[in-house]
């Protein structure tokens, strides 16, 4: 995979508004080109704990990780 089919960081958002609350483990991860947040959640935690194997809820790591995805990317 190349860098091309990852979406960049975007630069100058705060923490908050970047939603950077994610578990530590997927730092250093990024939402490929195609994906929007949800999509990326759901690959990330797919990979992690198995499809659907995981709760979507306020607060959960989905929440986190889709809406870092939707914000701190570009």
């Amino acid at each position: 995979r190349t860098d091309n089919m990852y979406k960049k960081t975007k630069t100058g958002l705060s923490p908050k508004d970047a939603a950077k609350d994610v578990p530590s483990w997927a730092k250093g991860q990024r939402p490929l080109t195609t994906e929007n947040g949800r999509q990326f959640a759901e690959r990330l935690l797919g990979e992690k704990y198995g499809v659907g194997n995981y709760p979507t809820g306020p607060g959960s790591e989905f929440n986190k990780i889709k809406k870092w995805g939707d914000r701190a990317f570009e």
